[in-house]
């Protein structure tokens, strides 16, 4: 007998056909989709399975296809598309967390090359500086977490899950904790106090006055911009000039990296001229003429929430201070030795039985 399954409808068709595979020619051939996806070679004296798969019978991408890998690609969107809506909103977060982190681990990139340039640094203390800084940087994360969780949560309470992903993409870039968020790993205390493990104090020293020079001239160049801007724009005498000198150098050394914080690296011209209403009315009333300190207040009335609340706060801190010095005996307040804006903490003494 000749072995020809009838499972396949072209051997099906034969056989209804009373046509015998036995009677066709040992040259005739009929190549057939077989079982399993083979060649079935339809001979004279039976059936044989050719154990080479069809070309035509594959399921899938075809290895070598430029196209391999977007059939998958398609499935996975989909997949995102039709995911709850809370872990369409996670995978956007960390999304935009991983692209935050390496924004910041550049920026520590930079500092450590500073240090090392500036202080000779070793290679086991390069390597040191290199692993604080991964940690800084992740640590300093934490705020933008919190504060793209509720932004995007929010604003997504209750939206059609099927629309979540042309939502998310409509709200743009957001800035999560100000314009120099980048640089917040180096003012973490895990960064300060491996400098001071992983460096001598020679090398500690040195990077600090540099630190405090650089600090010093950035507030001499905003403080000289901000009086420049104003005595264009009000006319000041030589000696109105000079008093509002002194109070604008005076807001610059205070509130620099939070006016900079707050507004970034672009000075507009009404809020470098803003820098002087870090002082109370009274003060600019008595330097300033009654148009003079109206056309300022005009000007700068953009930023009365941000000096309102600078005003407001120092008085408090003041306060604050006294209270604390009357009760240490006026020995001065301690607090204001934990709040130095130094780069790094000195070393405590070590001491020696």
């Amino acid at each position: 007998m000749t072995a020809v399954s009838l499972r396949h409808p072209l051997l099906r068709l034969l056989a209804v056909l009373g046509i015998s595979t036995i009677a066709l020619p040992l040259s005739a051939q009929v190549i057939i989709n077989g079982i399993d996806g083979a060649n079935v070679q339809v001979q004279g004296n039976g059936v044989v399975i050719i154990g080479e798969p069809d070309p035509f019978g594959e399921v899938g991408d075809k290895k070598g296809d430029p196209r391999a890998g977007e059939t998958a690609r398609n499935e996975e969107e989909k997949a995102r598309e039709k995911a709850p809506l809370s872990a369409q909103i996670s995978e956007h977060i960390l999304k935009l967390a991983e692209e935050e982190r390496e924004k910041r681990l550049k920026f520590m990139a930079v500092v450590i090359d500073d240090v090392s340039r500036l202080c000779n640094l070793k290679k086991a203390q390069q390597d040191q500086l290199n692993l604080a800084a991964k940690g800084a940087a992740e640590r300093s994360m934490k705020d933008w977490h919190t504060q793209a969780e509720r932004y995007f949560r929010t604003r997504l309470d209750g939206a059609d899950k099927d629309k979540a992903k042309e939502m998310l993409e409509g709200m743009g870039r957001v800035n999560f904790g100000g314009n120099r968020s980048e640089e917040e790993g180096e003012s973490l205390d895990l960064w300060k106090d491996t400098l001071q493990t992983v460096l001598t104090d020679e090398q500690v020293k040195k990077y600090e006055d540099v630190l405090e020079q650089r600090q010093l001239d950035r507030i001499d160049a905003f403080a000289k911009m901000s009086v420049s801007t104003l005595d264009s724009h009000l006319r000041l005498t030589p000696g109105q000039k000079e008093k509002m000198g002194t109070l604008v150098h005076e807001a610059a050394t205070e509130y620099l990296d939070d006016v900079q914080r707050y507004w970034g690296d672009y000075f507009e011209k009404g809020m470098l001229m803003s820098l002087a209403n870090s002082a109370e009315e009274d003060v600019l009333k008595d330097i300033l003429t009654e148009p003079q300190f109206d056309r300022l207040r005009d000007s700068t009335s953009n930023f009365d929430h941000f000096w309102d609340q600078k005003r407001r706060l120092k008085k408090a801190k003041a306060k604050a201070a006294a209270q604390r010095a009357a009760k240490n005996g006026g020995d001065g307040d301690v607090e204001d030795i934990k709040a130095k804006p130094a780069a790094t903490r000195k070393k405590p003494a070590v001491k020696t039985e």
